[in-house]
């Protein structure tokens, strides 16, 4: 075999190895070192644009891994990895790298707040938003899981604007609770009743916990009934306030 098909394949195997290294000691607790992060941070940073999509989704592994090595860490380092995570969500070549991409931020997503999340806020839910209905049933499902994640951190600061991406989203969500994936249902299922309160249907709000509460099988097509029924109703109530007549 000639140098030139070995010496490539040789530069990919050392690469993989590197980042083997730095991925096991993204969960050590040596991070806490202030220089040796920010040095394997670097790394990790520059390998997560590497041409290879191997190297790539190991880089952000790594950075998700912070949780573990260096918790204390991660708010410091919030809009870094966010920013590296993000972007990573819009990798269009391969999708091991978006799966992995969300998996760490559902581990770096769960040790913030809302307000360390910064304006980073709406190109991740935005982002989130597109997968709800891709073919990969595992990039599906990791949506499902971090818009979840995003109901419960919003309190004040971006409540509005969550409220209108789940008022674009309901629908969607109510229809992949018939997904054929059981794994993609239960976390729609979950991410669902958690976002409805974001709608503002109180009266209804009831119902919903009636039906997706607790783990009792799921009764889609009576749920969309009941959501029907009520919208109707409201309709109803609204004439009867414009027109003064009893509809």
């Amino acid at each position: 075999m000639s140098a030139q098909i070995i010496f490539p394949i040789l530069m990919i195997i050392l690469g993989l190895m590197d980042m083997l290294i730095l991925f096991q000691l993204m969960s050590d607790s040596m991070l806490r070192e202030k220089k040796f992060l920010k040095s394997v941070l670097s790394i990790l940073e520059e390998r997560s644009h590497d041409r290879n999509s191997i190297v790539r989704q190991m880089a952000v592994r790594g950075l998700g891994n912070l949780v573990y090595g260096a918790p204390e860490k991660v708010k410091k380092y919030k809009k870094f990895l966010l920013d590296i995570l993000i972007g990573a969500l819009h990798d269009i070549f391969s999708s091991e790298v978006i799966g992995e991409s969300m998996k760490a931020l559902a581990k770096v997503l769960k040790a913030l707040k809302e307000k360390d999340i910064g304006s980073s806020f709406k190109d991740l839910t935005q982002q989130i938003r597109t997968y709800f209905d891709d073919e990969d049933d595992a990039l599906r499902s990791m949506a499902f899981v971090l818009f979840g994640i995003l109901a419960r951190l919003t309190k004040r600061k971006w409540k509005t604007y969550f409220a209108d991406q789940v008022k674009k989203s309901w629908v969607t969500l109510l229809l992949h609770l018939q997904d054929p994936n059981p794994e993609v249902l239960m976390e729609c299922r979950a991410t669902f009743q958690l976002c409805f309160p974001f709608l503002g249907l109180k009266r209804l709000q009831s119902a919903i916990n009636e039906h997706l509460g607790g783990t009792a099988k799921l009764k889609p097509e009576q749920l969309q009934v009941d959501i029907c029924r009520y919208l109707v109703s409201e309709l109803l109530n609204c004439l009867r306030l414009l027109t003064g007549v009893v509809v």
